[in-house]
């Protein structure tokens, strides 16, 4: 029925096309925006995911540029440590250099403070972004977490909404080469007494070739070390190495290697036993290739003294340098005053009686007299202990001879051979015991055919004492206070400030030995803060690489939310259109019927 008042057709095809044109506006707006989800209004639940991440992905990029700029500055510091090591190497080398005798201290300290305000320099300007941990002001504002920087490296949300923070820690204190102001005492332990050569053993004559040799003649003679190492009190004794010595301990003696040096040492170490070096004193390297000696024991009253003595056969050997000089003709011993040989010991005739009157004092006060003989009769008592030919007496039968003598008559003197001399030494009876020697009453062939004269323990040796345990005001690595001279005034030194231009004497060479150490020791406490450094910063771009992942993560999610299918958006758009023009044509359609009525009219 066709309706003059209602169009049922034109309402249908009306109500299609607004419904066509909703539809069309939607897949409009995908196709513009890309997204499927661009309003809460499209998908409440996925909007609000979405908008979450987003706000996390803000959130990641800011601490990803947070980590960058960690990772700027732990570089910058590395950087700064590295070009101090350097530094610290080359003031260790100007100090091995200040031990050599005649070298003027003065000028080379000069070459030394010029390194020191150039390492002053570098940790002050390893700055980056305002942050030095290198040079710090432990009470300075700009450091509100104190001691410890923390780079923010990552947040996490809880069930509740509750954000929290994870941060990489920068131990600041341990990496800190100065501070301006101290911080809490520092508890150091005490230390050993350590004499360090003074060449890499790869580097001395003995070692020329990397390997050393033993086994090869040289004008007849081979190569022997005979290094003296003396902890006072009578602990001494002689290490002896060459071709004898050598042969149950090493593989080939042409080429003994430093590790075979090295445990052919321990092993005489410990063969002299406890009441001499045995337990007492460990030989190895340090980082230079040096051959070190270091005192089991700590502590202030630790002493420890090394020597090379002349080798024991001069017709058959010939000395051979590992760190400490071929050989230094001195007299090591733990106390009191020396009576030696002014020559060099020749064998006797024990039929001419050789006698001798040693006098012994405490703090000059006369206590005792001990009188000694070579002769036959010595020779009879001392039976099986000397050797089978009396006739010329060796060094080793006389002083065999000797010690029975002492031995019998109290006083704890002892004689020995050093260098082929020989030493009378009161070492057992302590530093107030004194010898002398009454010419008066000696008689035979000119006192064992030499003059014998009083000599302190030799100064051709290198010496160390541990040190006690103490507190120090922390500072830096580098201007701590850790050391204090025994000669030039006394008064307290660190590596920062150190002065060597007025160390003189056998103090100032202790002096000198000391800060040596304590450069050596530096070192090695700046390397540790690159290494702590260097794991910060591994862990740093470790953090920002996952960073970076989860963002690219995040942001797919986001896109599985709320984007758009473009292809199948794309065919929605043609469809619709096509419906769109349909549908105003059946409109169209639809408003022509009733004219077609009204027609008849006419």
């Amino acid at each position: 029925m066709t309706s003059l008042l209602t169009n049922n057709a034109a309402m249908i095809a009306l109500t299609t096309i607004k419904s066509i044109n909703n539809r069309l506006d939607v897949t409009s707006n995908r196709v513009s925006t890309g997204q499927r989800v661009s309003a809460a209004s499209d998908n409440a639940a996925y909007w609000s995911i979405a908008t979450t991440v987003r706000t996390d992905n803000t959130s990641l990029s800011a601490i990803k540029d947070s980590l960058g700029l960690g990772s700027s500055a732990v570089d910058t510091a590395y950087n700064g440590l590295n070009a101090i090591i350097a530094d610290l190497r080359n003031i260790r080398a100007k100090l091995q250099s200040a031990l050599t005798p005649g070298v003027d201290r003065a000028k080379v300290q000069a070459e030394i403070s010029a390194i020191q305000s150039k390492m002053k320099a570098t940790a002050d300007s390893s700055n980056a972004g305002g942050l030095n941990w290198l040079s710090v002001d432990l009470t300075s504002t700009g450091r509100p977490d104190g001691a410890t920087q923390k780079v923010v490296a990552g947040f996490s949300r809880d069930a509740n909404g509750n954000i929290t923070f994870s941060t990489v820690n920068i131990d600041v204190d341990a990496i800190k080469l100065y501070a301006a102001t101290a911080g809490a005492a520092v508890a150091e332990p005490a230390t050993a007494a350590l004499v360090v050569g003074s060449t890499a053993l790869a580097g001395t004559s003995a070692f020329s070739g990397g390997t050393a040799d033993f086994a090869t003649a040289t004008a007849g003679m081979t190569k022997q070390v005979s290094l003296v190492i003396d902890l006072g009190g009578g602990a001494s004794a002689t290490i002896q190495l060459d071709k004898d010595t050598l042969k149950s301990s090493v593989k080939d003696l042409a080429a003994v290697t430093i590790g075979e040096l090295l445990a052919a040492i321990n092993n005489q170490i410990a063969a002299s036993g406890p009441a001499k070096l045995g337990g007492k004193v460990i030989a190895g390297l340090d980082s230079a290739g040096r051959l070190t000696l270091t005192t089991v024991a700590t502590g202030a009253a630790v002493s420890l003294k090394v020597g090379m003595a002349d080798p024991t056969d001069a017709a058959k050997f010939t000395a051979a340098d590992i760190g400490f000089g071929a050989s230094s003709g001195a007299v090591l011993t733990a106390s009191g005053t020396v009576l030696t040989a002014s020559r060099d010991y020749a064998p006797v005739n024990v039929f001419i009686p050789e006698r001798i009157t040693l006098v012994e004092y405490s703090n000059g006060v006369y206590l005792r007299n001990h009188i000694i003989s070579l002769d036959i009769k010595q020779y009879t008592r001392a039976g099986t202990a000397v050797s089978s030919y009396p006739r010329r007496l060796s060094a080793d039968d006389a002083i065999t001879m000797i010690n029975r003598q002492l031995g019998s008559q109290g006083g704890g003197i002892t004689a020995g051979l050093v260098n082929g001399r020989i030493v009378f030494n009161g070492a057992a009876a302590g530093p107030n015991i004194s010898l002398g020697i009454d010419h008066n009453m000696s008689s035979g062939a000119n006192s064992f055919g030499f003059d014998l004269e009083q000599t302190a323990a030799g100064t051709d040796v290198a010496t160390a004492t541990g040190t006690a345990a103490t507190t120090t005001a922390a500072k830096g690595i580098l201007d701590t206070n850790t050391g204090t001279y025994a000669s030039s005034g006394g008064g307290s030194y660190s590596v920062a400030n150190f002065d060597i231009s007025t160390l003189v004497g056998s103090s100032g060479d202790a002096d000198v030995s000391a800060i040596l150490t304590m450069v050596d020791k530096a070192i090695t406490k700046v390397t540790d803060a690159g290494t702590k450094l260097g794991a910060s910063k591994t862990q740093i771009d470790g953090q920002k690489s996952f960073v970076d992942t989860l963002m690219k993560v995040n942001n797919r999610t986001i896109g599985t939310l709320v984007d758009a299918d473009i292809e199948e958006e794309s065919m929605k758009l043609k469809a619709l259109q096509t419906q769109q023009q349909l549908a105003v044509q059946s409109l169209s359609i639809a408003n022509a019927a009733s004219q077609t009525v009204l027609s008849l009219f006419r």
